[in-house]
């Protein structure tokens, strides 16, 4: 009977934490599809043709969208977070942020995240330098606020909590885990094969992480903890 009760423990979920993949803390699919994305990336299309047209209006400056203010930007972020919220309790209600897997993980992977996040970070900054040791690209404080706050929770609420688990769906969680690094790398328009590759890199590590723990969060944590590195490594 010991003997019984112990493999008992060791095939429970909490042994087969960083082996089972779990999408949700339920197991259960994501309630949305692809015309809910469609709708919400009609909302963010909407919000840039209002940004162009705010130029010859002289609402904004004619430098406004090459050189966005952080202020501008973190309007930008809040209104993909509240269109993305919105689109989905609209059409399909419920716990929203709990289904977009914003949710507290285990303690290891809170851990481990940002562990990850810093070494990841510290990675790629030393093959940037190496890549191009002149380059030095110094951000503000206020981007660097943007970087580790709305950047992160913006990005991950829509390619990990959203498309991750649709994509899944019918991909399966490997395949899923891939293709949304892809869309998150030309996301990021990188201007070079290695930033590109470095982009898909850390889609990758972020969705693994969203899938074996189950949580949002933790990516978003780890993303934090990935961009809070490279902008320590900057002023280093």
């Amino acid at each position: 009977m010991q003997s019984d009760s112990a493999c008992q423990r060791d095939r429970s979920p909490r042994h087969q934490i960083f082996t089972k993949l779990r999408i949700s803390d339920s197991g259960s699919a994501c309630p949305w599809d692809y015309t809910d994305i469609c709708v919400f990336l009609i909302c963010v299309v909407a919000l840039g043709a209002f940004l162009q047209l705010a130029i010859p209006l002289h609402i904004l400056p004619p430098h406004a969208l090459r050189q966005p203010t952080a202020l501008l930007q973190a309007i930008v972020l809040v209104w993909v977070i509240l269109a993305l919220y919105v689109t989905l309790k609209i059409r399909r209600g419920g716990a929203i942020w709990r289904a977009l897997g914003w949710t507290l993980p285990s303690h290891r992977y809170l851990l481990g995240a940002m562990f990850a996040g810093v070494l990841w970070g510290r990675v790629v900054s030393l093959v940037a330098q190496s890549a191009s040791p002149a380059l030095s690209r110094h951000i503000s404080w206020p981007l660097f606020a943007l970087a580790v706050t709305l950047g992160p929770v913006a990005e991950e609420s829509f390619f990990r909590g959203c498309l991750l688990p649709l994509v899944a769906r019918t991909s399966g969680v490997p395949a899923a885990v891939i293709l949304t690094a892809l869309v998150f790398a030309l996301f990021h328009q990188p201007p070079t094969l290695l930033q590109c590759a470095c982009f898909a890199v850390s889609g990758i590590l972020y969705g693994g992480l969203r899938a074996v723990s189950g949580s949002t969060t933790s990516a978003a944590l780890m993303h934090c903890a990935y961009n809070l590195s490279l902008f320590a490594c900057q002023r280093m």
